[in-house]
């Protein structure tokens, strides 16, 4: 029996594969306490088995040595005097792989680009952004929905979602059902336009529209700071700028808010009053509720919620979460006021918003380097990606296997799926409780041609060479030209040392991973200088002061929702086998009939697909999952949050037409 963990998502539950290659879940894992959901499988569909070079229209195989110093020079020659010419895609498989993640950063930085993109904008971002300007640094933060006397689930389908905190069977599910059943007047409540089997357990569902969360928040805000559910010391000790936010409050009234999120008003006040009487009280976001161009506006009044309250790291409400290694002092290294721009946004964490990358490509960017991603298939304005990639001079595509992203690309290079390498997740925890870590060995064997990413990006480094400038300053430059050709295990022995934490060899006497106790719930690391939370940052006032109305119109009576998941996976890259196509789902009251042959069109674009009918849905909510045959991609597009790059996923007006 060999014992390892999967790293489809950011839960990373303990797994154990028998002799005959089934995967099971690690009853033993201190994460996952034996959960895995269907979506971990060993046979990888479109595999990519050797470097491929384009000739026409088609791929032809070709030698590593050939492909290495063909993208080498043409490297080279588009990027002198100007290092903005090579742009690089991170995809969301390197969150998971911290070798080829700390060399594609260093890739970056040695060669002098700004223009790094990841879809972080799509998931984390805007928390990050939030954190920043609320605390001072982009820490990570989880709401402890296992110790809170008063949980509000706030978004899609959490449990369903596969991100990590809500999974049956993790920790912090199971903790949050232990208190529930044990703590007489522990209250759960959803706040989603989906209703789901976590809503049917819930105390309350509240059925919003699609994108009204951040009208959901800043009604709760307004009603606990007028009608005084605060902590007055908390707010006397701890707070700056509390003045301010009253006046910026003061528009958004419950009553106007619920009107909004098209609910009674007192499915707002009476959800605040409860949750502001409660001895602790915290809100879980799930990414679908930050998934709008307000995302970071919707993250803000989630930290100033809980501040007001004193629910703001401490236990029972929002703590900073960190693992094994704690990255605090490397977060707030890198402002990102301070960072270059890329497509017109600073860097968050080094990375670019990948919402922009098309226009970079656009402008001065001529070549991209994707790596373990597709932006055709992950990003809004798919046209738009599309017509940008055309248009780039050299596109390279490092994967494990094809997609719409590869087939367009100049060169393909194989890398090993993450069963085929050794790893260990230095952010491992980052969404959990506990402070846990595990090494794993590969579990199978990769096809013979195919090479880590880091080793990759090491050899195409030290072939096209660093330019002498570059858009980020001469140190970050010289660290990055250091760690591009460095020996990655030895740079992670020196993290692993530096972080107190055990070194690879000890972590992998313990098969099932290592548990150093739950995280310090009570951290209190704010780095601004007067050592105070700022509810009010200069840059919230222009966010607020841009927010504009979520209501169905005569033109687009529905609104949009490509965020939630769908049961069977996350969408091109992560779904079973057997798993059918969700197509576009509405509610009855829509007015067509169930199965019929519909458009969906928003002002961005049309799709075509087959109509599901559900009635656990908000009477004006038009649910297509992302990812899937029917490009969600095609329907979104438009401006974008200009702190954190998230995009209009949820929310967008739509109507359906039957065909």
């Amino acid at each position: 029996m060999k014992h390892s963990y999967c790293r489809i998502c950011d839960g990373l539950c303990g797994v154990q594969i028998d002799d005959s290659g089934a995967l099971t879940g690690d009853p033993d894992n201190p994460k996952s306490l034996g959960h895995i959901c269907e979506l971990p499988f060993t046979e990888v569909p479109d595999r990519i088995t050797t470097p491929l070079r384009r000739e026409g229209d088609t791929h032809v195989p070709c030698t590593w040595d050939e492909a290495l110093d063909g993208i080498a020079k043409e490297l080279t020659r588009l990027r002198a005097g100007n290092p903005r010419s090579m742009a690089l895609y991170a995809g969301g498989g390197l969150a998971r792989d911290h070798r080829g993640a700390l060399r594609t950063a260093a890739f970056a930085l040695g060669t002098g680009t700004p223009n790094l993109f990841s879809p972080l904008c799509l998931h984390g971002a805007p928390k990050l952004r939030a954190a920043e300007l609320v605390m001072g640094a982009p820490m990570p933060l989880q709401a402890d929905v296992g110790r809170s006397h008063y949980t509000i689930l706030l978004g899609a389908n959490q449990a369903n979602e596969q991100w990590g905190p809500l999974q049956s069977g993790t920790v912090h599910r199971q903790a949050m059902d232990y208190f529930r059943n044990r703590r007489k007047g522990t209250r759960l409540v959803t706040v989603s336009p989906h209703r789901t089997e976590l809503s049917d357990a819930a105390d309350q569902h509240v059925s919003i529209r699609a994108g009204t969360e951040i009208f959901y928040l800043l009604g709760l805000c307004h009603a606990t700071l007028s009608n005084r559910w605060v902590d007055e010391q908390f707010l006397r000790d701890n707070v700056t700028g509390l003045d301010e936010l009253a006046t910026w409050l003061e528009p958004w009234t419950p009553a106007r808010c619920a009107d909004l999120c098209g609910i009674d008003v007192g499915e707002l006040a009476g959800v605040g009053l409860r949750y502001g009487r409660s001895a602790m009280s915290t809100v879980a976001l799930s990414r679908a509720a930050l998934a709008t161009r307000h995302g970071t506006l919707t993250a803000w009044a989630w930290l100033v919620l809980h501040a007001l309250t004193a629910n703001l790291l401490r236990p029972g409400g929002v703590y900073e979460t960190g693992g094994l290694v704690d990255l605090h002092a490397l977060m707030g290294a890198f402002p990102s006021d301070q960072a270059p721009k890329a497509g017109g946004h600073h860097h968050l964490l080094l990375q670019a918003p990948a919402t922009a990358m098309a226009a970079e490509l656009e402008g001065d960017a001529k070549a991209l380097i994707c790596i373990d991603g597709c932006p055709v298939s992950e990003l809004p304005e798919r046209e738009r990606v599309i017509a940008a990639l055309q248009k780039a001079e050299l596109v390279v595509a490092i994967d494990h296997r094809h997609s719409d992203t590869t087939r367009m690309a100049d060169w393909v290079l194989p890398n090993p799926h993450f069963w085929e390498r050794g790893d260990l997740t230095l952010l491992d925890t980052a969404l959990l409780p506990s402070r846990t870590m595990q090494a794993t060995d590969a579990v199978m064997d990769a096809p013979s041609e195919a090479r880590p990413t880091e080793d990759i990006l090491r050899e195409l480094f030290k072939r096209a060479g660093a330019p002498l400038r570059g858009a980020w300053g001469p140190h970050l430059r010289l660290m990055g030209r250091w760690l591009a050709g460095a020996d990655m295990d030895g740079v992670v022995a020196r993290v692993l040392d530096l972080a107190g934490a055990p070194d690879e060899a000890t972590l992998r006497k313990h098969p099932h991973g290592l548990d150093d106790g739950e995280t310090n719930r009570a951290q209190w690391r704010v780095v601004h200088e007067d050592n105070k939370l700022h509810l009010a940052p200069p840059a919230v006032a222009p966010l607020l002061a841009s927010l504009e109305d979520n209501l169905p119109t005569e033109t687009w009576p529905l609104l949009l929702d490509t965020a939630t998941a769908a049961e069977g996976g996350l969408g091109w890259r992560a779904r079973t086998p057997d798993a059918a196509e969700p197509g576009i789902t509405a509610h009855p009251d829509c007015g067509l009939d169930d199965g019929a042959l519909v458009r969906l069109e928003t002002r961005w674009g049309s799709v075509e697909g087959r109509l599901t009918l559900s009635d656990r849905m908000h009477a004006t909510t038009v649910w297509l999952p992302w990812g899937w045959a029917i490009p969600a991609g095609e329907v979104t597009g438009g401006p974008v949050d200009p702190e954190s790059g998230s995009a209009q996923l949820v929310g967008e007006g739509c109507r359906l037409t039957a065909l």
